[in-house]
């Protein structure tokens, strides 16, 4: 038989513990959430933070890459503008001796010309001389003969007019006679003048034949600057004149004159050479320099 025992159960202090516990879980919840939200700010902190980082490093290696570059394009074109610079003054300088030497040849030729004009003209003068001395002097003085010796024409009757006329006419036929004369003797003097200049001109000369002289002529080129400009010098015997010197410089200067092929040295050059090698003071070492190089070189001639 079941039995029903009666009791009393006091659920304050539980109820208490309860609240207290609650309470417990609502701070831990607050600071839960406080942390995340903390979390979430140092998150976005660290993120806005690396970010910055990030486009600063982004940035700072672009514009030194920038600045490298700059540099490099920078150096070279002060290379470029160096080597302008000195290009503009070779060709400055190459400017230079072609206005010298396109003086020098003007010159030169203006006065080769004028001293053929000259020449010609004196030439001329001699050979024509008798037109000259007809024209200066003879034609004038008939002119003034003519002018002076011209007769009065009187006006008081007709028998001193006609008179006149006949003395006017007759003075005419003297001046025309005078004339002729002398244009008779022009052409004898001509004919004279040819005859002798025949004599004296030889059409065929015989031992006058066109001859071919060999000079030795040393023709030095080098190239003395960077520019590779080529520098030409041109020696000859110290025996021949200065005329003829200036003569054979000017002309393998001015002229192109084509290279034959190589060819073997004659042998009085030889000799010749050999000649002056031990004529010469020089010590045996250089003599025999000399001889080696002789030996060696590669002979052409013009």
């Amino acid at each position: 038989m079941a039995t029903t025992i009666p009791c009393s159960v006091d659920t304050t202090p539980m109820a208490a513990e309860m609240q207290s516990v609650s309470n417990h879980v609502k701070g831990t919840t607050a600071a839960v959430v406080t942390m995340q939200s903390a979390v979430i700010a140092a998150e976005n902190n660290s993120a806005n933070k690396v970010c910055r980082n990030v486009n600063r490093g982004f940035f700072t290696l672009m514009r030194s890459q920038i600045s490298q570059k700059i540099a490099n394009k920078q150096s070279r074109v002060e290379a470029l503008v160096m080597q302008l610079g000195q290009q503009k003054r070779q060709l400055l300088g190459i400017k230079n001796n072609m206005e010298r030497e396109y003086g020098r040849i003007a010159e030169r030729y203006l006065r080769i010309f004028t001293s053929i004009n000259k020449e010609l003209e004196t030439r001329i003068r001699q050979i024509d001389q008798p037109v000259f001395e007809l024209v200066n002097k003879h034609m004038a003085t008939s002119s003034n003969r003519m002018n002076a010796l011209t007769a009065w024409v009187p006006t008081s009757q007709s028998e001193g007019l006609c008179k006149g006329q006949q003395i006017l006419v007759s003075n005419m036929k003297r001046n025309a006679q005078v004339a002729l004369e002398q244009s008779t003797d022009f052409l004898e003097q001509i004919g004279e003048q040819r005859v002798l200049t025949n004599q004296i001109l030889i059409s065929n000369p015989n031992g006058n034949e066109g001859k071919t002289y060999m000079l030795p002529v040393v023709i030095c080129e080098s190239v003395g600057d960077a520019a590779g400009i080529a520098k030409t010098d041109i020696l000859v015997p110290s025996t021949l004149p200065k005329t003829h010197a200036s003569l054979i410089n000017n002309a393998l200067r001015e002229e192109s004159l084509p290279w034959q092929g190589q060819q073997a040295p004659a042998p009085q050059v030889s000799e010749e050479l050999s000649r002056l090698v031990e004529a010469s003071a020089v010590s045996e070492r250089v003599k025999n320099t000399i001889r080696k190089m002789y030996s060696a070189g590669n002979f052409k001639t013009l």
